[in-house]
């Protein structure tokens, strides 16, 4: 086992609260709550739903009535995908390809006549109005899916590692409104080189959670201030400790380890390495030619802090 989380960095003079990435952690995880209580309603329904189709025999296209595991999860996937059509669903996510056109459209008309019944009266997939489609550039949803994730660990990984960078970045800066750019640059930036990768052949899932943003975190606290310790958390096998490692190392490590998978092609499929790589390079640029001068300043006096103590 191998193991490396960061745990933030300590200053010697704080003069405000990091009310902002506070702020944020505060919206993910109410968002989550909604996620996960609306994650056992939607599954119920879909499964009292699918029991109550009387199957008719002699409908042999009538897929959903015949079979109540397909019938629950083409009712998800048409969630997930509200903008595919039903044939296309169809032929990316099941097993019909004995089936010709003509078959695969009157089954699509049986599954369309169910949906609808479902829709009306039963509990919607709150993610459908939540996370970011790549085919559709949506500032609103580019925003929206940030504050959303898929379980339990992605929000708690997530969180871990925007509260070691953000909070101390949101303190370095000026002004709380750089801060917001910032956030706001890599969201955008992450999520129009999201579609833009889709255009190129990238498989077009739904994308959501903080990862985006956490990279351009790391990103930017790599070019502001490269030398800074940040204590982490480190467990290889029976050896764990707490260490200082220098925040360029970090961002080397987690950014070029995605950045290789993105290039080998060997990372997990469900992991969007476009937003971690992009993210992590726009916050360093973002950095570099933008905020480095001003957080130097703000070394300078922390480090004057840290001797008079």
């Amino acid at each position: 086992m191998f193991i490396v989380i960061p745990r933030g960095v300590q200053f010697n003079q704080v003069t405000r609260l990091p009310l902002i990435s506070y702020a944020v952690v505060l919206v993910c995880i109410i968002i989550f709550y909604f996620q996960y209580q609306n994650q056992i309603e939607f599954e119920e329904d879909r499964i009292s739903f699918c029991k109550s189709i009387n199957s008719n025999e002699s409908a042999a296209m009538d897929k959903m009535a015949a079979d109540n595991y397909l019938c629950q999860l083409m009712i998800k996937r048409l969630e997930q995908r509200p903008y595919l059509s039903t044939q296309k669903i169809i032929h990316q996510y099941f097993w019909f390809n004995d089936h010709n056109e003509q078959q695969i459209d009157e089954m699509a008309g049986y599954i369309e006549k169910h949906y609808e019944h479902y829709a009306k009266k039963h509990t919607r997939y709150l993610n459908r109005e939540l996370v970011y489609y790549p085919e559709m550039l949506d500032p609103v949803r580019m925003i929206t899916s940030i504050f959303a994730h898929g379980d339990i660990w992605h929000i708690i990984g997530n969180l871990i590692f925007f509260l070691a960078f953000a909070p101390a970045l949101e303190l370095v800066l000026a002004k709380a409104w750089q801060f917001v750019v910032v956030c706001l640059v890599v969201i955008f930036t992450t999520s129009m080189a999201y579609s833009a990768s889709v255009l190129i052949g990238q498989d077009a899932l739904p994308a959501l959670g903080l990862s985006g943003v956490v990279m351009g975190m790391i990103g930017l606290f790599a070019a502001v201030m490269p030398d800074k310790k940040i204590w982490v958390f480190v467990w290889i096998l029976i050896y764990f400790k707490n260490i200082n490692i220098p925040a360029w190392i970090l961002a080397a490590w987690y950014i070029g380890w995605d950045a290789l998978d993105l290039i080998l092609g060997t990372g997990d499929p469900a992991i969007n390495l476009v937003a971690h790589v992009i993210g992590g390079i726009t916050g360093y640029a973002l950095g570099y030619f933008w905020l480095k001068d001003q957080v130097t300043l703000f070394n300078q006096q922390d480090s004057i802090a840290h001797h008079l103590q």
